[in-house]
């Protein structure tokens, strides 16, 4: 069935119509905005229903004791840091290959991101790397379940507490993924999901911290919140004195991005069975072609509702990776490169900085240092894959996918 909504749709190309892009709402939430915006709630300084039911129920859904809604999953990235203990000449050691929200707040806390290269083929983290860059400076972990593949959690859970650190996962492309039967999200002391733009759950802007640690909640919580929140859902009576000015952050979601959320939270389970018809259908299809191979996926694991679907286009494709993005968009796909390059090659991780603020150049110039090697792996994924359009593939039974695939039949060459 396709959603009712009321977004224009995407421009189309020349052969081919698109619906919307991904996010759209029901007419019902829209309704319900509305009537928030009469009753002049366009905030939440308390812990208003729409607030405590976003919460109560993403901590539900991926079985953790606690969650904390935010206005952004940077700003969740940020508070886990800040209620690990991160702190200036602290390293957090994670992927270079990620969103760059995924460590660039350790620089606001004057810490340094260590990277280390992908795996072969995921792109996600490679696990001995991971371990083998830890040094007396390492406060904390992070992982991130790129595009949505599960990285290997029962593995990197493991050593992380074999060696005392903390982990966080970075879910924010990953909403109902699984590994070995567990929601993401579900694994480390922290995890975190960006809740904006097109993730599959999006408020338009917010993110949600999952712990089932109390005082790393309550940490988190004082540092995105200040009164009414914090004394209505903090109740341990160590942080008392500071329910009332909270630790110097306001991060609040509005009211209204977690009803949006609300929406598509309630409906995940539904998007992920459609998602994964359509771009297994696809993926199935276009990955018979020469040079175009299908990212791995673990036995036992799922990619839920994907971020995005990639596939790396080989050097025994037709034609190379970019040639064949334009001869794609020319037939009307809504295919493209990667936007996000490898960490390595963004200005504050070789080095700069703003000379007004000393502490987060300290950070910049040691992150040159540290990360000033290459990063083979994930440099051939990134000019190599290509990005396929979930956004466009939540209809229950879209033509899209078989579409798509004779199109890169004529683009590539094969048997229709």
């Amino acid at each position: 069935m396709t959603l009712p909504v009321t977004r224009l749709a995407a421009a189309d190309g020349p052969h081919l119509h698109h619906p919307p892009e991904w996010p759209v709402y029901q007419d019902a939430t829209i309704a319900a905005v509305g009537r928030l915006l009469r009753q002049g709630r366009s905030f939440d300084y308390g812990y208003g229903d729409e607030l405590a039911a976003l919460e109560s129920e993403f901590a539900r859904y991926h079985g953790r004791a606690h969650a904390l809604a935010l206005n952004s999953g940077t700003a969740a990235l940020l508070a886990a840091y800040f209620a690990l203990g991160v702190e200036e000449g602290d390293e957090v050691v994670g992927p270079v290959f990620t969103f760059f929200a995924t460590v660039t707040p350790l620089f606001l806390l004057g810490a340094v991101p260590v990277l280390v290269d992908s795996a072969p083929g995921t792109g996600n983290v490679d696990v001995e790397q991971l371990f083998a860059a830890r040094t007396e400076r390492t406060k904390a972990l992070v992982v991130t379940h790129l595009w949505g593949n599960p990285c290997p959690m029962d593995d990197i859970v493991a050593r992380a507490r074999a060696h005392g650190l903390p982990l966080v996962e970075d879910c924010s492309h990953a909403h109902g993924a699984t590994y070995q039967g567990r929601k993401v999200g579900s694994h480390a002391d922290i995890a975190v999901f960006s809740i904006g733009g097109h993730k599959a759950i999006s408020g338009g802007l917010g993110g949600v911290l999952l712990t089932d640690d109390a005082d790393l909640y309550a940490r988190a919580c004082l540092f995105a919140n200040f009164r009414h929140r914090t004394d209505l859902t903090i109740a341990d009576p160590a942080y008392a004195p500071f329910l009332d000015t909270g630790l110097g952050g306001n991060f609040r979601i509005s009211p209204i991005a977690a009803l949006l959320a609300l929406e598509h939270l309630r409906g995940l389970d539904t998007m992920v069975a459609r998602r994964q018809a359509n771009m297994g259908a696809l993926i199935g299809a276009i990955a018979a072609l020469p040079g175009v191979r299908a990212v791995p996926v673990a036995a036992g694991s799922s990619t839920g509702a994907w971020y995005d679907g990639v596939v790396e286009i080989g050097e025994e494709a037709a034609v190379d990776r970019d040639r064949l993005v334009r001869l794609l968009r020319e037939r009307g796909l809504n295919v493209r490169a990667p936007a996000t390059r490898p960490l390595h090659h963004y200005p504050p991780f070789r080095g700069a900085a703003p000379d007004w603020a000393p502490r987060l150049a300290r950070a910049a110039r040691r992150a040159a240092q540290v990360n000033s090697r290459a990063f083979p792996r994930a440099q051939h994924l990134f000019e190599h894959w290509m990005r396929l359009p979930v956004n466009f593939l939540y209809e229950e039974g879209s033509t899209l996918p078989e579409r798509y695939a004779d199109a890169f039949v004529d683009a590539l060459g094969g048997p229709r």
